[in-house]
């Protein structure tokens, strides 16, 4: 499994994650409802995404410097 795709496995981990907490302030008394948990999963979230595209650069300026066979 390339790096790529463990960081898009834990990104789709991580909005189903979000999703559960969303699903969870449904049922919540609304003075329980804060925001610092979705706050926390959506930067996570984020941080994969900038992970993901890192990832990507990388491996497209290893290809572009990579000596034609």
């Amino acid at each position: 499994m390339t790096e790529i795709e463990k960081l898009i496995n834990l990104r789709e981990k991580l909005v189903i994650r979000r999703r559960s907490i969303v699903e969870g302030f449904q049922k919540a008394a609304p003075d329980r409802l804060t925001g610092d948990s979705i706050t926390h999963i959506q930067s996570a979230i984020e941080a994969v995404d900038r992970a993901i595209q890192d990832e990507r650069s990388g491996h497209e300026a290893w290809r572009r410097a990579a000596p034609n066979s």
